[in-house]
């Protein structure tokens, strides 16, 4: 290549801007902008004259590094907003300890696994949903749903039970 890199920022720092604003890109910050010139300069040190005109290779692979840049961001903002929900639901859950009688709880607790107990607690005495239940014990929906019912069942068999003793 004959041209030196500041050159070829000079002449296509316009291009940079243009796919930031044909991608509808806010950037404030101007870290877009340096994702478009990083771009560029990978572009520089990799371009091959046999695979075809600079121009079109250092557009295709600004483009692309902006359009990485969004996912990365949107992937990032999504891990975050689960953090914080996991945590303020966490929150919640730890100062609002509305069990009343403990004494009821212990014997529920004694009769089930820790996993059923967790579905009692989350789901009955702090009406969490299964989604939130599944995020906050980084399970699968199928499991806290597993949990309910075999919890269930023993509950109903222990009823029964009980209740065939009164009789």
């Amino acid at each position: 290549m004959t041209m030196n890199f500041e050159q070829i920022v000079k002449e296509n720092e316009q291009l940079i801007h243009y796919h930031i604003h044909r991608l509808h890109i806010q950037d404030r910050d101007g870290y877009f902008f340096a994702e478009g010139l990083e771009a560029l300069w990978n572009a520089y040190e990799s371009y091959n004259p046999e695979l075809g005109r600079f121009s079109t290779y250092i557009s295709w692979r600004i483009r692309n590094a902006l359009i990485d840049r969004i996912r990365k961001e949107a992937r990032n903002t999504k891990h975050e907003e689960t953090y914080f929900q996991t945590h303020a639901t966490m929150e919640a859950v730890q100062t609002e300890d509305i069990i009343q009688d403990h004494y009821l709880w212990e014997q529920v607790k004694e009769i089930l696994t820790e996993n059923q107990w967790k579905w009692v607690y989350y789901f009955v005495i702090h009406d969490l949903s299964i989604d939130q239940i599944a995020k906050l014990e980084n399970v699968t929906r199928d499991a806290v749903k597993n949990w309910g019912r075999h919890a269930r069942n023993k509950l109903r068999k222990a009823l029964e039970l009980e209740m065939e003793l009164q009789d």
